[in-house]
């Protein structure tokens, strides 16, 4: 515990160093200066009595949900057991991560007067990124009857929060709108029953438009009517999902850094994926392997996906494929769908990078997601003040006019490619997945 001179202490020793100022001119002041103090003193004694009694009968206990969706307001509440009769000023903090908002809280309250038990202190929260985050310690301190002495007591109560993906948190955050999701299940749903697969599905009578080379003759013959086969896209098929955490994902955009983009979608797509009865994994890269889930399916897929990544920040690293790329080469033998999340960088590293795709491609399917970076966008259409934003405004051309022609060069390499900003990501890469997998490009 830690002590310190309450509000009525403090006036207590200016009034006594007022009156031994004054006493230079009116030397009987002086002689109230003793009594002062030392009725100070006793009183002063009296508090540490009085809270010494109180702290012994405090216990604090904090509870607060173990998962919540990034960005969703929450509630902390602190319950503060105690038995005093006296009422004693209190003022409660409790400990708060330093990216939540508000990122401190305090309360100043009189608790007492009658012997109650209880108190409820309760705080209204937003985490904005995803991860693991503490709240505690909490602190209590407490002002003596008299207001002559303030005792601080920390309490090391601490409870951890995992912020999770809102995509993953919320059933109805899934999709940007109501329509956007409705286009998301349409899409989906018909991508089973229109593929061109060639999973037998089941038999239905010939109609108009049917392939005659799918009619069932044995079938048809047992039911004197022509009998075709149906077919569906087939399902169990692997799904890699590779997001890239490197430096150009750290990128802040209107709904989080690129990166939260991609984790959302991404958790979304699997979602989808798994639904439709694939497998899906998960790999996790900046200049080198930072996680490797090989395709999972099942009632806990979703969730060893999510605890993948939902804590996943940027290093600040340069981000390199090539440890990826020789994961994936080893561990992943089965043809599959690798879905890369990422960005385009320089000219030499595009060159690389776009080596190791078209190797990737020649085993498995590869679509290439590159995030654009709304900034520089935005930078090339500032108007021109002067010679420094016309420097500025020429090197995001030129960043510009480099990224297209990566892009374009990707694009002749056998790979799929999708260019989209970080915001609008969800939609358009389940569509691109929805239509690889109706065209049974696995």
């Amino acid at each position: 515990m830690s002590v310190r001179p309450g509000p009525a202490a403090v006036w207590t020793f200016l009034i006594a160093a007022l009156l031994s100022a004054v006493g230079f001119w009116v030397p009987s002041l002086v002689y109230l200066v003793a009594p002062l103090l030392i009725g100070t003193l006793v009183g002063m004694f009296y508090d540490w009595r009085t809270l010494s009694d109180a702290y012994g009968s405090v216990s604090i206990r904090q509870s607060l949900p173990t998962t919540i969706g990034r960005g969703i307001p929450f509630e902390v509440q602190w319950d503060v057991a105690r038995k005093w009769p006296r009422s004693l000023r209190a003022e409660f903090r409790g400990g708060v991560p330093q990216s939540a908002k508000p990122n401190q809280w305090a309360v100043s309250k009189k608790l007492g007067g009658q012997p109650q038990p209880d108190a409820e202190f309760v705080g209204s929260f937003k985490l904005p990124r995803r991860g693991k985050y503490e709240f505690g310690p909490i602190w209590l301190r407490l002002t003596g009857p008299l207001g002559l002495l303030d005792v601080k007591r920390t309490y090391q109560q601490k409870a951890s929060i995992d912020v999770l993906p809102e995509s993953y948190w919320s059933s109805q955050q899934i999709a940007r709108d109501e329509t956007a999701e409705r286009q998301i299940l349409d899409q989906v749903a018909r991508s089973r029953q229109q593929g061109v697969g060639t999973e037998f599905e089941s038999l239905a009578e010939f109609r108009t438009g049917d392939d005659s080379k799918r009619i069932d003759w044995r079938a048809s013959a047992r039911v004197n009517r022509l009998i075709v086969r149906r077919f569906q896209v087939e399902r169990h098929r692997d799904v890699m999902l590779i997001i890239d955490s490197g430096r150009l994902m750290a990128t802040e955009t209107d709904t989080g850094s690129k990166l939260d983009n991609a984790v959302d979608s991404a958790l979304m797509l699997s979602r989808v994926a798994l639904q439709s009865g694939d497998r899906c994994g998960l790999g996790v890269f900046d200049d080198r392997v930072l996680g490797y889930l090989p395709p999972l399916s099942g009632p806990t897929a979703m969730r060893s996906l999510v605890q993948g990544v939902y804590d996943l920040q940027s290093r600040w690293r340069e981000s390199d494929f090539s440890p990826m790329f020789a994961r994936l080469k080893s561990r992943q033998q089965k043809r599959s769908l690798i879905i890369i999340i990422s960005d385009i960088s320089g000219e030499d590293t595009t060159r690389r990078f776009r080596a190791s795709l078209t190797s990737l491609a020649r085993q498995h399917v590869v679509l290439f997601v590159a995030l654009k970076t709304p900034q520089l966008s935005a930078l090339t259409k500032q108007p021109v003040a002067d010679m420094l934003e016309a420097s500025r405004r020429a090197v995001g051309f030129r960043l510009l006019r480099e990224r297209e022609r990566a892009i374009r060069s990707l694009k002749r390499s056998a790979v799929h490619v999708l260019d989209v900003e970080p915001q609008e990501l969800t939609v358009p890469l389940i569509n691109q997945f929805v239509e690889l997998r109706s065209q049974n490009a696995l």
